[in-house]
């Protein structure tokens, strides 16, 4: 048995663990991919689980494809996508289904992308080494210095919980909002996970104010999931779009569907 956190001040969850793949600590954090009996295969970085094998294609085909698609003009469009975070790369596996999409990683920690592209190949399918993706492992806001403007057609914050020990700490302030808007084109969405709003309701809270005071529209959905102890919320930005939808005709899921998302956009009245 072994306890996971589900934030900084010590809530959390026991699993029973099958088999501890690989623990071990980088220069940013601790870093585990085990085996548990419920979740299958996951990722925890600094005590937190950050996926699951069970609840993957739930979570990952549900922020990705809404966002993705509607930043395609077209289902054929070509697009350039933007992951800050993300070095698990299984939302790269979803960005790269659609042809003539490239997908940039920006990962602080060079060990979580090396432990995630050995031991996590059957859950993002190769993405991390495959030729539609560049991963670059380096901080996200010096990327933003130099990265061109109005590139990114979608951008997506994958970063662990901000709390002060984090190593995003620093990704979600003000500035950094309006760095990172200055990198989407005009049609642009970028979207942001945010934790379990039971358990910690400033993040949602505190990406709906910052997104509000930089993009004309805000809007968010949920998951159900037992990895991250029953609900999983997403906060979504743009100056174009005012709602999203999923086409099911665009891509094949395992999970989502249209019927499905409609209803992730309503749970969280219930939170």
């Amino acid at each position: 048995m072994a306890e996971y956190l589900l934030d900084a001040k010590g809530n959390g969850q026991i699993f029973a663990v099958q088999k501890t793949i690989c623990k071990e600590s980088s220069a940013w954090q601790t870093i585990e991919i085990s085996e548990l009996e419920l979740l299958g295969r996951v990722l925890a970085l600094d005590g937190i689980i950050q996926l699951s094998e069970l609840d993957k294609d739930g979570c990952h085909e549900t922020i990705t494809h809404p966002v993705l698609q509607a930043s395609l003009r077209t289902p054929n469009s070509s697009a350039e996508i933007l992951i800050l975070g993300g070095g698990d790369g299984i939302i790269a596996s979803e960005v790269i289904k659609y042809a003539g999409v490239g997908v940039t990683i920006v990962d602080i920690d060079a060990r979580v992308v090396e432990l995630c592209a050995e031991h996590l190949s059957d859950l993002n399918n190769n993405a991390l080494t495959s030729k539609s993706t560049k991963v670059l492992t380096m901080d996200a806001l010096e990327f933003t210095c130099t990265a061109p403007r109005e590139r990114y057609d979608a951008i997506f914050l994958d970063i662990t919980d901000p709390h002060p020990e984090s190593p995003s700490s620093s990704l979600l302030s003000s500035k950094a909002i309006r760095d990172y808007k200055s990198l989407l084109t005009p049609g642009g969405v970028i979207v942001c996970q945010t934790d379990n709003p039971f358990v910690t309701s400033h993040h949602r809270q505190q990406m709906r104010k910052l997104f509000g005071d930089t993009f004309s529209t805000v809007g968010e959905f949920g998951i159900t999931a037992l990895t991250f102890a029953g609900v999983f919320s997403f906060v979504w930005a743009s100056d174009y779009h005012q709602e999203l939808v999923f086409d099911e005709s665009m891509i094949t899921t395992k999970w989502l569907t249209a019927e499905r998302f409609e209803f992730c956009k309503k749970m969280l009245n219930l939170a």
